[in-house]
C-alpha cells in the first residue's frame, strides 16, 4: 500500500516542490491551497503524514494541526516555516506537531524528515499491536492516578487531566515506569526518536504545563519529579 502524504500550503510553488519530491520517492501526494481546504482534504484522504505551512490566512498550520489532533492524535505532522525562532518552534510542538522544518530547506532534508516520521509511525503501531505485556499496560492505575493509553485518557480521581498528545505520552511514559529516572535524552529519544537530540524540544516545558495540570502546587511537585542533573521520574 502506498504511504500518502498530505501537503497544505498557500504557495503553489511549495505545494507543487513537496508534490514532486515525494511522488518521486514513491509516495502519494494530496494538496490543499490553505487551512481550511487541509482540513477538508484530510476528513477525505486521511493521510498517513501530514506537511503543514504555517503562515496561512484565515486557518494557520498551527491551529490545522490542533484540530486533526481533535481526530487523530497519531498522524505524524511536520510544519515548515520562514520563522525559525525557539518560541515559534516550541508553539509548533505545543499544538502536537511532531517535527519542524525551516524554510527555505534542502529537497534531501525535506524527504529524510518524512521518512523518519514514517519510521517513528510504524513502530508505534508494531508497540501498540505487540506483546501481551504491552497490551497489559495500556490501562492501569497508580496512585490516584487513572491511565487509558487507547483513549489517551487520563483521570486524576474522577476528574479528567486535559493533555495536549505529546504531553500525554510523555506523562504515560513516566508513569509506565513508576520511580525510574529517565534523562531528558532518554524521553526525546522515546518520544520524539534520535533524529531529534539536537532539536529544540524542551522536556522541561512539557513537563512544567504537566505539573500545571496534575499537581496541587505545581512549584512543589509530589507527582512528578525533577531529579536534579539526572532527569525526572513519576511516583504516585
Amino acid at each position: 500500500m502506498t504511504l500518502k502524504v498530505m501537503m497544505a500550503d498557500d504557495d503553489a510553488s511549495m505545494r507543487r516542490l513537496v508534490q514532486t519530491v515525494c511522488e518521486e520517492a514513491g509516495y502519494a501526494c494530496c494538496v490543499a491551497e490553505g487551512g481550511e481546504g487541509a482540513l477538508a482534504l484530510f476528513q477525505r484522504e486521511w493521510p498517513d503524514v501530514v506537511v503543514l505551512d504555517v503562515m496561512m490566512p484565515k486557518v494557520d498550520g498551527f491551529e490545522v494541526c490542533r484540530r486533526i489532533r481533535a481526530v487523530d492524535e497519531n498522524v505524524p505532522v511536520l510544519f515548515l516555516s520562514a520563522r525559525d525562532g525557539i518560541i515559534d518552534k516550541r508553539i509548533g510542538f505545543s499544538f502536537g506537531g511532531d517535527d519542524y522544518l525551516v524554510k527555505p530547506f534542502n529537497e534531501e532534508e525535506l524527504l529524510m524528515r518524512i521518512e523518519a516520521l514514517v519510521r517513528r509511525s510504524r513502530r508505534v503501531q508494531r508497540t501498540s499491536t505487540g506483546t501481551a505485556e504491552a497490551k497489559s499496560r495500556e490501562r492501569f492505575s497508580l496512585g490516584p492516578f487513572s491511565f487509558d493509553s487507547v483513549r489517551h485518557e487520563v483521570l486524576k480521581g474522577e476528574e479528567p487531566v486535559t493533555l495536549t498528545p505529546k504531553e500525554f505520552q510523555l506523562l504515560f511514559h513516566l508513569a509506565s515506569h513508576p520511580g525510574a529516572v529517565m534523562s531528558k535524552d532518554e524521553l526525546i529519544e522515546e518520544l520524539w526518536g534520535e533524529e531529534y537530540l539536537d532539536g529544540a524540544i524542551s522536556i522541561a516545558v512539557y513537563v512544567r504545563k504537566i505539573r500545571e495540570k496534575i499537581e496541587d502546587n505545581p512549584a512543589k511537585p509530589v507527582f512528578l519529579k525533577t531529579v536534579w542533573g539526572v532527569g525526572y521520574s513519576f511516583e504516585a
